[in-house]
């Protein structure tokens, strides 16, 4: 068995600051992946006094990958098939994507990036074939070309300004999804905190906590008390990965934190990946 080193899901947030005004107009912002920039638009706007109301929402598109086989596709003259829209879910989108294994064990893109159809999948593979007998074509080892099923879920939720997660927050999440590890942050009446599944089955949780007793020291407005990350398993056991410590700035914890976790997930397999018997698809 070839590990290809591809997370089996990835998921992006960001928010949208909706701006109602007194007399009727209503404005909305792209998407904001800063918090920090959420913050500013909402300063902004709710000290105009013709502001009669803003709602911020939530935004996370959590995409599931797997792999597949030109056997599994949907047959010909067929659409394809929607799973059902989850709860909490507003929207969700299936389609296809070639990509394929370089020497490196990495991973790149082959073709379009979305392919909607079986028939969209086969039709693109048979013509990248039928193209390499040209004299001005560039020829393609179809052979390491793997079909990535790709589901697409966005899910909204209003939240309160309080509920945004300052930008260290953000930033960890997309620094640990970099290197492969799946991130699942869970809200709950104490807060959040994010859940990190392992390939062995354990899992890290990562929460805020208290640096010795006092906190991190703070390079932004808003304090922060520091972080704890925990691994555990189904046997109840349970080990501290990581405690912040007294007289680190934000920026430093955080990192000392990832490369705790990241060290962590190494010795328990990394993070979930696609696994694949590598062979060439037919057509």
């Amino acid at each position: 068995m070839t590990t290809l080193p591809l997370a089996p899901e990835q998921r992006t947030v960001y928010w949208t600051v909706t701006v109602h005004e007194t007399y009727g107009s209503v404005h909305q912002s792209t998407g904001l992946h800063a918090a920090s920039a959420v913050r500013q638009h909402y300063a902004f706007w709710s000290g105009r006094p013709s502001t009669a109301g803003i709602e911020l929402t939530e935004h996370t598109l959590v995409q599931a990958r797997t792999i597949t086989t030109f056997e599994d596709l949907p047959g010909e003259d067929q659409a394809t098939p929607l799973p059902d829209l989850p709860a909490g879910a507003h929207e969700v989108k299936r389609f296809f994507k070639f990509t394929r294994t370089l020497e490196a064990c990495s991973l790149v893109g082959f073709g379009p990036t979305v392919l909607r159809t079986g028939d969209d999948v086969r039709h693109f593979y048979n013509w990248t074939v039928a193209n390499q007998d040209r004299a001005q074509a560039v020829h393609v080892d179809v052979s390491p070309l793997r079909i990535l099923d790709i589901t697409l879920t966005h899910y909204t939720r209003e939240i309160q300004l309080a509920d945004l997660p300052d930008d260290f927050t953000a930033s960890l999440m997309g620094q640990l999804e970099m290197d492969g590890l799946c991130l699942a942050p869970v809200h709950e009446h104490a807060g959040m905190y994010l859940r990190v599944p392992l390939a062995d089955g354990s899992e890290i949780t990562i929460s805020g906590a208290t640096a010795g007793g006092r906190g991190a020291s703070s390079d932004a407005a808003d304090d922060h008390g520091g972080w704890l990350a925990a691994w555990g398993d189904d046997n109840d056991t349970f080990v501290e990965v990581y405690r912040s410590r007294w007289g680190l700035t934000r920026a430093a914890d955080t990192s000392a934190l990832a490369a705790a976790v990241l060290k962590c997930a190494r010795e328990h397999d990394g993070g979930p990946v696609l696994r694949d018997e590598p062979r060439r698809p037919h057509a």
